[in-house]
């Protein structure tokens, strides 16, 4: 009887032994378990910060860092003239662009809770749509000045600084024609079409406000807009079918 319990309780203990080694293996490959997992977290989130912080950077060729007008050593010369001298920089760089009547002004700026200033050159007077044509006909009438690509790849321009500055007079002529003059306001509600660009340059060179609405705004959006500015005048266009979508252009009647 003696004997059979030893065996009894040998048997037990060998029982009980197996079992911990049992356990102590799936303690020890959980926890391996979890160091994995943490491991792949970590690098995860490596990954996307340095994906955040990382910078796509194009290299410039060398053939056109040889073409710039400014290089590095030139940018730093005058971005420090730019802290030192702010008034004496900006009053070299206005000059940069024609005027009608020259400025002797070159900055009333404020920045306060009651009042907030900005004005540059502000006893001086230009043409805005003049310094974006005119002043590069002279030796550039030739180069392009707008590239135009519409949905279809194949339906595009080349529109160079003379024949926008035709079109732009053109377009100019017209507004005069229907009655609209300086200090009017002009909505512009057309698609990306090159007439758009003529349109706004032509309000610039006679004068007139213009707002630019966006042609993919619902009827309610538009209004509002044309609201808000107090139009005296639209340009747009009939109503058409956009050729991806073929849904028909909003309708100006709609709203007005």
């Amino acid at each position: 009887m003696r004997k059979k319990r030893k065996k009894n309780k040998s048997k037990k203990k060998s029982r009980k032994l197996k079992v911990r080694r049992k356990t102590r293996k799936l303690k020890v490959r959980r926890k391996k378990i979890r160091i994995k997992r943490r491991k792949k977290k970590k690098l995860k989130s490596r990954k996307v910060k340095t994906s955040e912080t990382k910078e796509l950077i194009f290299k410039v060729p060398k053939k056109w860092s040889n073409n710039a007008y400014v290089d590095r050593k030139e940018y730093e010369k005058k971005y420090k003239l730019s802290i030192k001298d702010n008034d004496g920089f900006w009053k070299k760089e206005g000059k940069r662009i024609d005027w009608i009547k020259p400025y002797t002004k070159i900055k009333d700026v404020k920045y306060s809770k009651t009042d907030v200033k900005i004005r540059w050159y502000y006893d001086g007077t230009l043409n805005a749509s003049a310094n974006c044509i005119d002043r590069h006909l002279d030796d550039k009438k030739n180069k392009t000045a707008i590239i135009w690509v519409g949905d279809d790849p194949k339906d595009s321009k080349q529109i160079s600084y003379k024949e926008l500055h035709n079109n732009v007079c053109k377009a100019a002529n017209g507004l005069k024609e229907i009655g609209i003059k300086k200090g009017d306001r002009v909505t512009i509600y057309l698609t990306m079409i090159p007439e758009l660009a003529y349109v706004m340059l032509a309000c610039a060179r006679i004068g007139a406000i213009h707002s630019i609405i966006f042609g993919g705004f619902s009827p309610d959006s538009i209004a509002g807009r044309i609201n808000d500015c107090q139009s005296d005048y639209i340009v747009t266009l009939s109503p058409f079918f956009i050729p991806s979508s073929f849904k028909p252009f909003a309708a100006l009647h709609t709203f007005l």
